[in-house]
Parts: structure tokens; sequence; C-alpha cells
């Protein structure tokens, strides 16, 4: 009878496993992409995998079918070899390729449509030019575009003689352009920071202006500009921050309430420690303040994070990874416990800027709604790599705010993570498939990377799932560059034998 029993424990444990089980195939990686290329995935179309590829001076366009096994590897022929910066919006069947050269003293934006087998629709357009005084900075566009792609968004920022410029074109998704403006105004780099511009499904403009105290260095005060297409100036209102100071503030549409939110961390004493999430949250339309907290980070956390052990300065290093929005207002945030030390100086840098992440697939029938950002992998030699510098990435914190900005649950997913010299294998990614967002990771086990999967329900719950397995051995994965590409489909870049590779992962139900 006991013998039963145990037969009867073990298949117990088994079933769920067998059942969680993942499905992974591997694409063939060419002996000319090794690591020093620079790629992005751009995701599903038309039942096949698209991959942009930059390998020295040629830019490529991949299509992989359901195998991973490649159809097409087409060459951008008309995308000078010279580009310095491309950017892509992918739709179902199609993507456009927005890019940036110079020629003489002048840098062409240029845009073109192309199918999902990686060819030339229609003939490249321009989209804007600049003309360059001698040494400066040619990298002057940016580009984004709405949650629902609609509206494409081409923008510049020019600092010239204290003076700053910042022009726009707003296209729609066909690349005809519907709306431009052009602010100019005085500009003290020592004191003000201009965040990168946002857009709306209706077309509207969101940044933040941010003024630093001059002798501490952190933010003391803080405005949102705005403008929606036609009208003639932008509008500017002040966040009102209590006298307290902040850091780096991240913003958030909301296109299901037409809300914009802000979430920033901030201090209240000397020395400045962390002690809470500044929110605020303005209706987009009127582009006023309608509700603003400070919520203090319970204690209850602070022994939980693995941040060298300092109970006071347990939350500094945490950094707004992304903001998730639910369909009531509600949000979570998704923070990360990230410093880095130099060889030589054990004092931890501040590098606050916020990383390109893949975050979650989204569905209408989503608990969660989120916009998927596209991870941009550069080469390991010339991207991350700092000499004699130490990265760590440890405990991930995710909290849950309600529609009126109270916290309702905090939950830590923890991880200990480092390495010298390059962090294209450390963080994290996500999932979401509605009512469960998978955190992707890798750990060090008996000196062998695996790579975890932890899955977090709506009332903060996490669920340890199986560590993703393959029969194939000898791959490194790199799930802070990887892209889901579907419900339960994920595409996970990775280095084998000194080459890259592409590993796509399904999830069962």
């Amino acid at each position: 009878m006991k013998r039963f029993g145990i037969i009867l424990l073990t298949a117990f444990f088994l079933v769920p496993i067998s059942l969680s089980a993942q499905s992974i195939v591997y694409s063939v990686p060419k002996p000319e992409e090794d690591r020093d290329i620079n790629f992005e995935i751009l995701g599903k179309m038309n039942g096949n995998y698209v991959i942009y590829k930059n390998i020295r001076w040629k830019h490529v366009i991949a299509v992989y079918d359901n195998d991973m096994r490649i159809l097409q590897s087409n060459r951008m022929k008309f995308v000078p070899d010279k580009t310095f910066n491309i950017d892509f919006i992918a739709y179902p069947d199609y993507f456009y390729v927005i890019y940036q050269y110079q020629k003489n003293k002048t840098v062409y934006c240029m845009g073109a449509k192309m199918s999902s087998n990686g060819t030339e629709m229609e003939e490249p357009v321009l989209l804007d030019t600049t003309k360059l005084p001698i040494l400066a900075d040619n990298k002057i566009y940016s580009t984004v575009y709405s949650f629902d792609k609609q509206k494409i968004l081409i923008y510049k920022m020019i600092r010239k003689n204290q003076m700053l410029t910042i022009a726009t074109k707003l296209f729609d998704n066909k690349l005809n352009m519907i709306d431009s403006s052009r602010m100019l105004t005085k500009f003290d780099e020592r004191r003000e920071i201009y965040d990168d511009l946002l857009v709306d499904n209706d077309g509207r403009i969101v940044f933040a202006r941010e003024l630093k105290d001059y002798n501490r260095g952190s933010i003391e005060g803080l405005e949102l500009i705005s403008r929606k297409p036609g009208d003639i100036n932008f509008k500017t209102i002040t966040i009102n921050l209590w006298e307290k100071n902040i850091d780096e503030a991240v913003l958030k549409i909301d296109n299901l309430n037409k809300h914009i939110i802000l979430n920033t961390f901030y201090y209240t004493q000397k020395p400045e420690n962390i002690k809470g999430i500044f929110t605020a949250v303005i209706d987009a339309v009127k582009f006023d303040t309608i509700k603003s907290a400070f919520n203090d980070l319970p204690d209850s956390i602070r022994g939980r994070l693995n941040s060298g052990g300092l109970y006071r300065s347990a939350f500094d290093n945490l950094m707004i990874r992304e903001t998730i929005v639910k369909k009531d207002g509600g949000f979570l945030l998704t923070t990360e416990d990230y410093y880095l030390q130099s060889r030589g100086n054990p004092n931890n840098l501040w590098p606050r800027s916020n990383y390109l992440y893949n975050y979650p697939y989204s569905s209408t029938y989503d608990y969660y709604l989120s916009n998927p950002t596209y991870g941009y992998y550069r080469p390991m030699s010339s991207y991350n790599n700092w000499q004699g510098t130490r990265y760590y990435y440890q405990g991930i914190l995710v909290l849950s705010f309600d529609k009126n900005l109270k916290p309702e649950w905090n939950t830590i997913i923890p991880k200990d993570q480092s390495d010298d010299g390059n962090d294209n294998f450390l963080s994290f990614s996500t999932m979401n498939v509605g009512a469960e967002i998978h955190f992707l990771y890798n750990e060090e086990n008996r000196n062998r990377q695996i790579t975890s999967n932890q899955g977090m329900f709506p009332g903060g719950q996490v669920k340890r799932y199986p560590t993703l397995k393959s029969r194939e051995a000898g791959y490194e994965f790199m799930p802070r560059h990887a892209k889901q590409v579907g419900y339960r489909e994920i595409i996970i870049p990775c280095i084998y034998q000194s080459k890259i590779a592409f590993a796509k992962v399904n999830f069962p139900e």
C-alpha cells in the first residue's frame, strides 16, 4: 500500500512538469553572424518571423519559418552603408524602416515600407533633413509611435548657444505627414533635463522637463509639456512635488482612459535615500493633474532586496523598468535592483538611463494592458563593454496600485546576477499572457547557465515554472533582448560557439 502511495505521489508531481514543458527550436547560426553584429527582432508577420541584422556595413532582413529555418535573407540595398541609426515599426504583414544618414553637412531622415518577406514595397521617402555645423553630433532624429501604431512621430532636439530647439513631424500609418511643430526655448544644460517624447493614439505629444538642484544634482522641479495636433503652441503644467526631491520621471500613456501616468522615486532626507514612489495622473485631453500621491515603500521590503546588505539604502539602486496599465486605470510598476562598480572604485555609479526592454504582448482581453517595445542588440565589443566594470542585476520588485493610487500589493522575484564588462546575459524580459506575466532571466547553477521562468498572477502570487530546457547543448540565452511574438511564443537570441542564433520558445497553455 505504501508503494502504491509513493507511485501516486510521484505521478502527481510529474504531471504538471510534463504539461508545462516548453518546446524550443533554434535557427542555424551563420559563420559571419558573430556576436559583433547588431540585430533587432521585428516580430511575427504572415506566419513567419522577421529579424533585422546589421553585419558590418550590410543591412539585412532575415525571414524564418515556424521551425526557424531561414526562408529569405534580403539585403536592404537602398540603405546607405554609412547609415548610423535605424528604427522599425512592425505591422501584421509589413513594416517601416526609418533610417538616417549623413551626406556632406546634411543629415537625411528617410522612411521605407517593407513587405513581410523583407522586400521593398515602395520607394523610400524623405521625411526630414537637417544641416549640421562642423563637429556637431549627427544622431539627432528619434522615432516613436502610438500604441495602435496609427501615429508615427519623428522628432529632433538641437542644443546650440544655450538654446534648445524641439522640432516634430507627425505621420499617419502610411507615412503621410499630418502635423508638425517647433519649440524654441532657453536651455541650461547644468540644470535642465528634457526627456524623450511620447505620442498617444490621438497624436498628442507629451514629455517631461526636469530641473536639477545645482548643488546636489537631484531633481527639485518637474514640468510636463504637451501639444495636440493643430495647436499653435505647446502647453506646460507644473507638477507639485511638495518640496521633495525626485529621481528620473517615467511617463506611461494610458490610451484607454486618456491619462498620462507619471512615476518616479522620491527622497525626503539627507543623505538622500529613496523613500518611496511618487505618482501623478494627468488628464491627457484637458492636460491638468487629476491626482497625485507619495507612497512610502514598506520597510518589510528592505531586508528582502539583495543590494549590498545596507538597510537604509536598500531602495537606492532600484530602476523603473516598465509601467503596465490595467484596464480600470490602476497599474503595475516593475522595478529592478541595478548598479555597477568600476575597478578600483567601490562606490556605486548611477547610470539612470532606461534600457529598452521587450515588454509584454497585449490583447484586448488581457487583464493587463501594455505596449511592447523593441529591444535593439548592439555587440558586446562596443555597447556595454566598459573595461573594469562589473554589472549587478539583482531582485525584481513589482508594485501594484489601484486607480486611486493606493498600494495593493508588492512582490519580489529574487535573483542574483553579475558579470564583468558585459551585461547582455543579465537582467530579464517578460511575457504577458493576459492574466499572468512571466519573468524570464538567467541564473547560474553549478557553473552553467539556466533560464528561469516565474509567473506572476493579478494578486501578486508567484509560481515557479520549470526552467527552459532543450535537447541542444551549448546555447547561452540572452533573455533581456527577447521579443514576444505571440500569445505564448517568444524569440530569445542566444550565443552558440561565438555565433548569434535565435531560439523560438513555445509555452503550453
